[in-house]
């Protein structure tokens, strides 16, 4: 969820990831010619894996480019999230200038391994308002996507686990269901968090409310997917992994990064892959390919394989399978602005954690006895999501956010206990933020060049319209008032960023624009209706080839996306079944 833009919270956790295990397989085994290879060992990857290779007479291979994450400590203690970025288990990928964010660049990191993002994040799992899948079951003509339908998708994937508790969750145990990923609730005392969700109750005038159950606007504590008994990071290869690691007819391989896609004609034929650690180059001829790599890497593939804006894959001399000029195209994400306030000694911090040894000491001790504790839980453990009053818009020529349905938010509220910024007083400091929920304005994604190796040019357009450039403005200026609400005000001695001398609206865009990050939720490039077929996720005009996993979504949920992307892959996974490769 942060931006190496800011300080590297690897460097503030001083943590360093412990050596990978390895139970799953290296890429020098591979079926040549199974029914499905799979590029992208993420949610999406891996919920199609497992449903898929349910058929024992279906073979799947499933390709990852990054390492195992089998074993690494920093990615199962949920409390040191903050420590994967920039490491191997994610694609560091540096955005170009953003002209609304002053010239200012961002870092936009993706899942690099086994788990893909949901072995890097915060663990939280939210499904927001129902008008977006309803929205989605339009734009593809699949009822199933409608949320009336959808909502058993996500049950499938999911099982809450309840757990002795000193607060009331507000979890709607009918939203749930007996799926392979487990929910649990923090099993802490929520402390400030508890206040905090207080001071939003009381500024933007919301209930506490179980945000997995339909319900669009509220106040939420973390449903987290952590496991109830060790307090441990569930994710994709221990909810699906372990059940394709028992099956003959299934292939997990990691270190394996797809360079093309091979066609003849118009038919996907070959998926061609280098082990990085070797050099070592293989190809697959698969009845049928299904690329799950993100919403960053997928179109980079598509275009490296040649399908995708012809005078752009000519500018780079790759020869054109398919001319699809949306490819690319309607790149959206969470993107947040922040503040930094020095607090009182009492507030857990992660300040606390790396500058006082007994407290680490103590809370490293709490953990490995009791599984419990600050290493826990993931940082930020409660978000709100909140409408904007139509008259905020008023003057701006434009309807979208005005005209967005009821129950979708137009603000997404959290906060970090640790700094965001490059530099910063050596204290312990909080950092609330905002982000718009529904931005109205895309980015777009192109190649570098023809080498698999460069990154993609990724142009991200953050609060691209004046539509999105309201909304990001009147949420800042709400979490002033949240900060002054007497709930948690006590435990804030002074405002460090932008600092209380920033008031007016000019001074506080510039604030906005060098004080913002992104949550990593990028989303929509291959979009569904547009790029891929409803109802098959083949893309449109070719054969042999699919498409499932974010970049495909054709708009923002209100929320964190990652459980949106695992009911998404299941739901896929069960028509794909049903018909012909």
């Amino acid at each position: 969820m942060w931006s190496s833009k800011y300080t590297s919270l690897v460097a503030l956790l001083n943590y360093a990831p412990l050596t990978l295990a390895a139970p799953r397989s290296a890429p020098t085994n591979a079926t040549v010619s199974p029914d499905y290879v799979i590029v992208g060992g993420g949610p999406a990857g891996f919920v199609l894996a497992e449903q898929l290779s349910k058929d024992p007479k279906v073979t799947v291979v499933l390709l990852e480019a990054g390492p195992d994450t089998a074993g690494v400590e920093a990615i199962d203690v949920p409390g040191y999230a903050p420590s994967l970025l920039q490491t191997p288990y994610t694609w560091n990928y540096t955005c170009e200038p953003d002209p609304n964010l002053e010239g200012a660049t961002t870092m936009l990191h993706q899942g690099r391994g086994f788990g893909g993002g949901a072995a890097v994040n915060y663990l939280g799992h939210c499904r927001g308002a129902p008008s977006v899948f309803d929205d989605w079951a339009k734009i593809s003509g699949d009822d199933g996507l409608r949320w009336e339908n959808f909502q058993n998708d996500f049950k499938a994937t999911v099982h809450y686990k309840e757990t002795p508790l000193n607060y009331d969750p507000h979890v709607n145990k009918s939203a749930y269901g007996d799926g392979p990923l487990e929910l649990t609730s923090p099993n802490e005392d929520l402390g400030f968090v508890m206040n905090l969700m207080k001071s939003w109750a009381n500024v933007l005038k919301l209930p506490w409310v179980d945000l997995n159950d339909g319900t669009g606007l509220g106040i939420s504590s973390n449903t987290n997917v952590i496991r109830a008994n060790n307090r441990t990071r569930d994710y994709a290869p221990q909810a699906y992994g372990w059940q394709l690691a028992g099956r003959s007819n299934a292939q997990q391989l990691y270190n394996a990064e797809v360079t093309k896609i091979g066609f003849k004609g118009k038919r996907a034929v070959s998926v061609t892959y280098v082990d990085p650690t070797t050099d070592v180059v293989t190809t697959l001829t698969p009845k049928e390919i299904i690329i799950a790599a993100g919403a960053l890497n997928s179109p980079k593939l598509l275009m490296l394989s040649g399908v995708g804006p012809a005078d752009h894959l000519k500018s780079h001399n790759i020869p054109v399978v398919a001319d699809i000029p949306q490819i690319g195209k309607n790149l959206y994400d969470h993107h947040f602005a922040f503040m930094e306030f020095e607090v009182t000694s009492d507030l857990e911090t992660l300040w606390q954690y790396t500058q006082n040894a007994s407290f680490k000491a103590s809370a490293e001790d709490e953990y490995r006895t009791n599984s419990s504790g600050p290493l826990g839980v993931p940082n930020g453990s409660a978000f709100a999501l909140s409408r904007i009053p139509d008259e905020v818009f008023d003057g701006i020529n434009a309807t979208y956010h005005t005209s967005l349905p009821a129950d979708r938010a137009h603000l997404i509220f959290q906060y970090s206990s640790s700094t965001l910024q490059g530099t910063t007083p050596n204290v312990s400091i909080i950092s609330p933020f905002v982000a718009g929920a529904q931005p109205e304005a895309p980015g777009y994604v192109e190649l570098k060049s023809s080498d698999y190796r460069d990154q993609p040019v990724i142009y991200t357009n953050y609060y691209g319209s004046p539509g999105d450039k309201a909304t990001i403005l009147y949420g800042y200026k709400q979490l002033r008032k949240i900060v002054s609400d007497p709930e948690i005000s006590p435990v804030l001695i002074r405002e460090i960023y932008p600092g209380t001398n920033v008031t007016s609206d000019d001074d506080l865009w510039h604030a906005i624009t060098q004080g913002s990050s992104t949550f990593h939720h990028p989303l929509g490039t291959v979009a569904l209706g547009t790029v891929v077929e409803g109802k098959t996720w083949r893309v449109k005009g070719l054969k042999g080839i699919r498409v499932v996993d974010s970049s495909t979504l054709p708009n923002m949920p209100t929320c964190h996306i990652m459980a949106t992307v695992y009911a998404y892959a299941y739901h896929a996974a069960q028509l794909i079944k049903k018909q012909d490769r």
